[in-house]
């Protein structure tokens, strides 16, 4: 077979021909298992140290918690020694139950439940939230580096480019609204901790109340000789007392329950202008 001259016009079209399938190979080329496995390690072991360091300096701030509360704790017992040896000595140099104080027993117990409840529904919550939002903004910041490798491996002929390009986005808009998301669950955990605290010490106090007028009513009776027996249900100030402490609780579950409704409509808005924001990147 003749060959035909190889003039410039021919070597140009075969140059450009040659340029193309090479493009078309690199194009639809296999991705390399072995990086693509390398950096997915890399990921997950910058994930795991950053999460390890939030680990770390949340674990301090517990110490520091439960330094507080073992040093709030001491401090209602010192006082409940002094107030029990007080009335020991009266007591003994009396022969009578006079230098009992039921009030002051009762507000040290009193003083012990509201320790426990500043440090389970206000300073506990409190570093929780704060922690909680270091670990979403990790979770969410690794998580949109995986959904970017994963994109950058798609391999769609001729419209790669394009692809790869339309999953970034869509990982970029779960990103921001995941965002909104954890926010709103830590904003939520914090609302109900504060409903907590502020109607556990309603019932502690009325706890209190209702232990101090039992002591009182028992005490009156030991000191006039009688039985000591007390019956709560003809007693007009313990059935309002026990009342108000079962409104208090009542009215706890109440508030959660609207709360918790109120941050679901909340929630259902973000998903839906998720769904929105995606419906329209997509076309």
């Amino acid at each position: 077979m003749r060959r035909l001259p190889l003039t410039p016009y021919r070597f140009a079209r075969q140059y450009l021909a040659a340029g193309l399938l090479l493009s078309t190979l690199v194009l639809r080329a296999e991705p390399d298992p072995a990086a693509l496995q390398k950096q997915q390690q890399d990921i997950d072991r910058r994930e795991r140290r950053e999460t390890q360091k939030v680990d770390q300096a949340e674990e301090q701030e517990r110490i520091k918690l439960r330094t507080r509360e073992r040093d709030e704790l001491a401090k209602v017992q010192r006082d409940a020694t002094a107030t029990a040896a007080t009335a020991t000595a009266s007591i003994a140099a009396t022969g009578t139950l006079a230098g009992l104080d039921p009030v002051k027993l009762a507000q040290l117990k009193f003083s012990e439940d509201e320790v426990h409840n500043l440090i389970n529904n206000q300073l506990t919550p409190e570093m929780d939230a704060r922690f909680q939002k270091d670990r979403n903004a990790i979770a969410r910041k690794f998580t949109l580096e995986r959904a970017k490798l994963e994109a950058a491996q798609i391999d769609g002929g001729e419209d790669s480019a394009k692809q790869r390009a339309a999953a970034e986005k869509t990982a970029d808009i779960n990103a921001k609204f995941q965002e909104q998301t954890d926010d709103l669950a830590v904003e939520q955990a914090l609302e109900e901790a504060k409903l907590r605290f502020s109607n556990t010490s309603k019932i502690n106090a009325a706890e209190r109340d209702l232990a101090a007028m039992v002591a009182k009513h028992l005490l009156d009776q030991a000191a006039k000789g009688s039985a000591a027996m007390y019956n709560p249900a003809a007693d007009p100030n313990y059935t309002k007392l026990s009342a108000a402490r079962d409104a208090a609780k009542s009215e706890l579950e109440t508030a959660l329950d609207e709360l918790r409704a109120k941050f679901n409509v909340r929630r259902t808005d973000i998903d839906n202008a998720r769904e929105d924001e995606l419906a329209k990147s997509a076309g």
